[in-house]
């Protein structure tokens, strides 16, 4: 399963395993309690990205 990083703007990411991008942030929101679809603070207000072991993927 890939690796991505996601994170809020401005703050360090968390690494998880998921499917793909939109899982990965649902995957984060559940982890912090914060509602995925809540503008402010949910999926659309995050970011991600698919990274390797060593660092962003190209």
């Amino acid at each position: 399963m890939p690796l991505y990083e996601v994170k809020r703007p401005g703050e360090r990411g968390l690494r998880l395993k998921a499917r793909d991008a939109a899982d990965a942030k649902r995957q984060y929101c559940r982890l912090l309690g914060l509602r995925p679809s809540d503008p402010w603070t949910g999926v659309a207000y995050l970011s991600a990205r698919r990274v390797t072991e060593r660092g962003w993927k190209r």
